[in-house]
């Protein structure tokens, strides 16, 4: 599916309506959010820890935007031979190999680490065996945010009362706050079922508990991603970042961003209620966050675009 870069204000996105755009129109009403470009320049430098493989290259994203706390995918599933590959895409992260029970803290074992480095940086991570391998942001609060990441997933057994998927209910249930990032990634989702029950197995059972909610965060971002770039993610689950190609990606607005962005949306919506009404005719665009809403039935308010990062693929 191919994909054109949107031009702000232009009230288009690849020439026609889609259920996509109409899903992000929901988005847009409930949460609000603003609107940039991204290009990002030629990889500066790169560090390859441990060789490169002879086999595939998954790329991941290092923060695909300044303030966003992220690796993009949060996991992936890489044979013996592979290659990883980390692009940076914001200022002042790393990559640092840590371990399931002690996901912030470096671990000795087999260690690879990035140091601290800047947007456009790259690091290769040969895949020496197909154990469970976490990774996370060493920069003083980034891990404690969300900011860590899988290479092989550990999965539950089909069924069990410990993956993701089995385990999200409660969670929904029990925090306003994981309910509407709940409700914000089902919509973003609705068209895609791919995308939808992406990293429901992954087994929690292992994991400190505090951990589990990001975890869930951090699966429901990669969730909103892959709806917005569909090419990316095959029918098995499997996300490869080069199908893209040249194209653009689209790069959603952060998960824990819906909060903040319902809750002044509604605090706005009481004070326009209680104030006094404008004529029907008045032009005067409303602003969410700082960027103006254009009343536009395919306008992406609410992505930011990140080019594909073709050196990195």
């Amino acid at each position: 599916m191919a994909y054109s870069t949107p031009a702000y204000g232009s009230g288009s996105w690849g020439g026609s309506s889609s259920p996509y755009d109409s899903c992000v129109q929901q988005c847009i009403a409930s949460y609000g959010s603003p609107m940039a470009s991204y290009t990002p320049p030629t990889a500066t430098s790169t560090m390859a820890s441990s060789g490169s493989g002879s086999g595939m290259t998954h790329t991941v994203i290092v923060a695909p935007t300044q303030g966003v706390l992220r690796y993009v995918p949060f996991a992936i599933n890489a044979s013996v031979g592979d290659t990883v590959m980390f692009v940076w895409n914001a200022n002042e992260h790393t990559v640092t190999k840590s371990s399931e029970l002690a996901i912030c803290n470096e671990t000795s074992a087999s260690p690879f680490a990035s140091g601290e480095q800047n947007k456009s940086f790259t690091f290769t991570q040969m895949v020496n065996d197909t154990n469970s391998t976490f990774f996370y942001c060493g920069t003083p609060g980034h891990c404690e945010k969300g900011m860590f990441g899988i290479i092989n997933p550990p999965n539950a057994a089909m069924g069990s009362n410990t993956s993701l998927s089995s385990m999200m209910p409660a969670m929904v249930a029990n925090s306003s706050t994981m309910s509407a990032m709940w409700s914000y990634t089902n919509m973003m989702t609705s068209n895609n079922s791919a995308a939808a029950s992406w990293g429901s197995n992954i087994d929690m059972s292992s994991m400190p508990e505090w951990a589990m909610s990001l975890v869930a965060e951090n699966v429901m971002y990669s969730r909103t991603f892959l709806a917005a770039n569909p090419e990316t993610l095959d029918a098995t689950g499997n996300v490869n970042l080069g199908a893209a190609g040249s194209t653009p990606l689209m790069v959603p607005m952060d998960i824990t961003a819906v909060m903040s962005n319902s809750t002044s949306n509604s605090t706005a919506a009481m004070a326009a209620g209680s104030s006094p009404s404008t004529s029907a005719g008045s032009t005067t665009p409303t602003t969410t966050n700082g960027a103006r809403a254009l009343a536009s039935p395919n306008m992406l308010a609410g992505l930011i675009t990140l080019a594909a990062i073709a050196f990195a693929l």
